[in-house]
């Protein structure tokens, strides 16, 4: 029996970070994990670098680490994958907007990685899944799309057989147990990591995903690359009962199983949220007051700029710029920490809740001030939507 095992790493920060905190994780975490896999080349990991964040390394001058990803890419250790480029939670927004972020993040990454960056599997951030989501990134041709374990409905966890949804996508699911204990430093040494990939007793070759931030290594952990992943990635050379792989590499190595359609969930989710049907609870919970008027923000904001879209056409160039840069401000202002910073899950920061707010409230100025002159019931209708939109303002504010 032979456990197969596949590292995602998710690195992203929010395109409103602090230079000082993004420089602080590429010494900690990024360039400490590339080193590891350099000096070892029988080892590989999947890679979600949402393209917002490869822009913010060659902003602040780090484009030799995305050389160093480039030249792992290409001796196969590393596996990207699709995303959306400004991590939005996917299922609140609308299609086009879920492809906009898809299609954005493609061009990001194919900039940068060049033709290494050809992603067969998708990593919706947060982990967050719906209906809509799945019949996008199937659209987008993905052959797969990995999710938190509690989105699997199947009685039997998938280990032997790989689930596919109904329109053909392959849909993975995170070991979320053990990804969990990796995370928060409760697996800390080989032997114990090994047994524990070991857990089922079966005669038959099983397999586990384990997904992660990747900032956990160095950033959140200290000692994690040192004391863990380094000697990790020593020992598995020697091992003959697990086996390090890409997640691709056990897509095309299990056999394809049941047919399945996941529930609504994120990597945050937990049984009782889908008791109480809140299946994203730290981006839109019912009950919090400003996840309510920060969606209600997002969604009039995503109009007004639909809406001035559609004049596009008839604008001048300075008015056409305006308009690009308010669909930049919206892209980049849907991002999901703000919302996550709101959860109060325990997480709290009203910082970072009016950093993405002041993005999306610039992105609505902006789309309003395009409008050309001669279209004043457009212009007037738009002030309309902005007095409301100020009013869902001022309730995040005042709840604060």
């Amino acid at each position: 029996m032979v456990v197969f095992f596949a590292f995602l790493f998710h690195i992203y920060q929010p395109p409103v970070q602090i230079p000082a905190v993004i420089k602080q994780i590429v010494n900690e975490s990024y360039k400490p994990i590339i080193e590891a896999l350099r000096e070892h080349p029988g080892a590989k990991i999947t890679l979600n670098i949402n393209g917002t964040l490869t822009e913010q390394l060659h902003d602040f001058g780090y484009d030799d680490l995305i050389e160093a990803i480039t030249t792992l890419a290409s001796r196969g250790q590393i596996e990207f994958t699709g995303s959306g480029k400004f991590h939005p939670l996917l299922p609140l927004i609308p299609e086009p907007e879920i492809k906009r972020q898809i299609k954005l993040n493609n061009e990001t990454n194919q900039y940068f990685f060049g033709k290494l960056y050809k992603p067969r599997g998708f990593f919706p951030p947060e982990m967050a899944v719906s209906e809509e989501v799945f019949k996008t990134v199937k659209k987008a041709g993905f052959d797969w799309m990995i999710m938190s374990g509690i989105a699997n409905i199947l009685s039997e966890f998938p280990t032997n057989h790989i689930s596919v949804h109904p329109n053909g996508l392959k849909v993975l699911f995170r070991d979320d147990y053990i990804s969990i204990d990796c995370a928060f430093d409760k697996i800390n040494h080989v032997n114990a990591f090994a047994n524990r990939l070991k857990y089922k007793d079966t005669s038959e070759d099983t397999y586990i995903l384990l997904a992660m931030d990747g900032e956990t290594f160095g950033h959140h952990v200290k000692h994690a690359i040192q004391n863990f992943l380094i000697p990790l990635f020593d020992a598995l050379p020697h091992r003959n009962d697990v086996r390090l792989c890409t997640v691709s590499e056990i897509v095309d190595t299990f056999p394809k199983g049941f047919t399945q359609v996941p529930r609504d969930s994120s990597w945050s989710t937990m049984p009782y949220d889908i008791a109480t049907d809140v299946p994203f609870p730290l981006w839109f919970d019912p009950n919090n007051e400003i996840h309510r008027e920060q969606h209600r923000f997002f969604m009039y904001a995503l109009t007004l700029i639909h809406l001035s879209s559609k004049f596009r056409e008839s604008m001048d160039d300075e008015k056409k710029r305006i308009f690009d840069n308010a669909r930049n401000l919206l892209d980049r202002g849907i991002h999901s920490c703000q919302q996550w910073w709101a959860s109060k899950r325990p997480w709290y920061s009203p910082d970072m809740i009016l950093r993405g707010l002041n993005e999306v409230l610039m992105a609505s100025v902006n789309a309003k001030c395009s409008i050309p002159e001669n279209n004043p019931d457009i212009r007037d209708a738009m002030e309309l939507i902005m007095k409301d939109m100020l009013k869902a303002q001022n309730k995040i504010i005042l709840t604060l």
